[in-house]
């Protein structure tokens, strides 16, 4: 099955290479949603990816491309395949740019069929300034079923993670988590790997106000990949926004021994910037 979708997710990205990016419409779910560096929200659902692609053609040509470490882990019918993703203009180019990439897969009528994408620039920076269109909700606003039993951990760890604890993170992260963020040079690989990296975040990362938006579930079976938005936002002293930070966010979670678990987390900055080194 491993060897199926990453032929599939090959055979895509070498049409897309050569101006073609229809081939990712055609293995899409009709629910796909979708996350890209150039984008303030979401796309949701295959017409307007289909209509999104159709706009690119002809447009993106490069000479070489490559997949570097790629994972896929299956659970049933479902599948996560992330990896970082190198383009350069030909082979010898010293000139390149670096990506990461989460691609979820659901098997439906028998077909695997990507339900969520997200892509970013490895190392990319908050932009100065960008518009962000967020629907305004009218009323209190519960979450049901799987997506309101994900969202109660994600809520708990995040409210951890603002005061400086990341720990509330690995509390629900599975032993084989696989990891991309907005600074991170590769995937962190292994919870070990993530704790490591998240005690030098321990105790400097703090802001006072928390938004989850518009968060929206795929699942199948035992694995469901939870999307949203996110901004974080630190007040001054009189209770105005002092800053705003916005995030595309995206979390595989599993269900082990019962309990929701993350096996594969995805930040990055919405319209985040490449850094040139």
């Amino acid at each position: 099955m491993k060897d199926v979708i990453f032929s599939m997710e090959q055979a895509a990205m070498e049409r897309w290479r050569q101006g073609d990016p229809m081939g990712w419409a055609e293995i899409s779910a009709d629910e796909v949603s979708y996350i890209d560096p150039g984008r303030t929200a979401p796309i949701i659902g295959r017409d307007d990816y289909r209509a999104f692609l159709k706009g690119l053609e002809g447009q993106i040509h490069y000479g070489y491309s490559e997949f570097i470490d790629p994972q896929i882990e299956i659970v049933g019918d479902a599948a996560v395949l992330s990896y970082n993703y190198r383009s350069r203009p030909e082979a010898t180019s010293p000139h390149q740019t670096l990506w990461n990439t989460s691609e979820v897969y659901f098997r439906q009528g028998g077909q695997w069929r990507i339900v969520h994408t997200h892509w970013s620039l490895v190392r990319h920076k908050r932009p100065e300034q960008v518009e962000v269109p967020v629907p305004v909700p009218l009323a209190d606003t519960t979450y049901e079923g799987v997506l309101g039993e994900i969202m109660a951990r994600e809520s708990m760890a995040m409210n951890r993670w603002r005061q400086g604890d990341p720990w509330g993170f690995i509390e629900i992260s599975a032993p084989h988590i696989t990891y991309f963020d907005t600074g991170t040079p590769q995937r962190i690989n292994g919870r070990d790997a993530l704790s490591a990296e998240y005690a030098k975040r321990e105790g400097k990362i703090f802001y006072d106000v928390m938004d989850f938006v518009d968060p929206r579930v795929h699942a199948q079976g035992d694995l469901a990949v939870l999307v949203y938005r996110f901004f974080s936002t630190q007040l001054n002293a009189d209770g105005s926004a002092l800053s705003r930070t916005p995030w595309n966010c995206t979390e595989v979670f599993a269900r082990i021994g019962g309990q929701w678990a993350i096996i594969h987390t995805h930040w990055s900055f919405i319209r985040g910037e490449r850094i040139d080194e």
